[in-house]
């Protein structure tokens, strides 16, 4: 589960800022309709949207601390396996694209990318976000599990390019 869960969570890590201002804006919803009372309208309690508010922020607080986890992460493994994951999930970098930027083969890319994951894998353990951690806190988000799903349907972690 190692190769899945580092590119899950690291999928879910690229993801945070989008999924961040969706919560803010959810919110932010949220709070004009209790100054307006038009959640009162539409049937929906005052008690009721409170904890919707607070279920907001407490997704939003677990987002921040999975960056954190991750930053601590990808910090914690050799610089070479993580330029080469920053290039695949943050910068969106075919594996060729990937090994020129790092003047490597294709071939040697795609080894470190292996070992990166087990590098990571390690990390993230230490950092306390193991494979059950993630799956519990992290995978009923609807948010998260929109943006790992996408990968699994797509040629994400092949040598082509997800934009062809």
């Amino acid at each position: 589960m190692t190769e899945n869960r580092c590119n899950t969570v690291l999928v879910a890590y690229s993801a945070v800022p989008k999924i961040a201002k969706a919560y803010d804006l959810a919110f932010k919803m949220r709070l004009k309709s209790s100054f307006m009372s038009a959640h009162l309208k539409k049937g929906v309690s005052t008690l009721s949207l409170v904890e919707e508010m607070l279920e907001i922020n407490r997704r939003k607080h677990l987002l921040f601390l999975l960056r954190s986890s991750v930053e601590n992460a990808l910090a914690a493994i050799p610089q070479k396996y993580r330029e080469l994951l920053i290039l695949r999930f943050l910068d969106n970098k075919t594996f060729q694209e990937a090994a020129m930027i790092q003047n490597i083969s294709v071939r040697t890319a795609f080894r470190r990318f292996d070992r990166a994951r087990e590098e990571l894998s390690r990390a993230l353990d230490r950092e306390g976000l193991t494979d059950k951690i993630f799956k519990e806190l992290y995978l009923d988000d609807p948010y998260i599990a929109a943006a790992c799903g996408a990968y699994c349907a797509d040629t994400y972690f092949t040598a082509k390019s997800r934009r062809t």
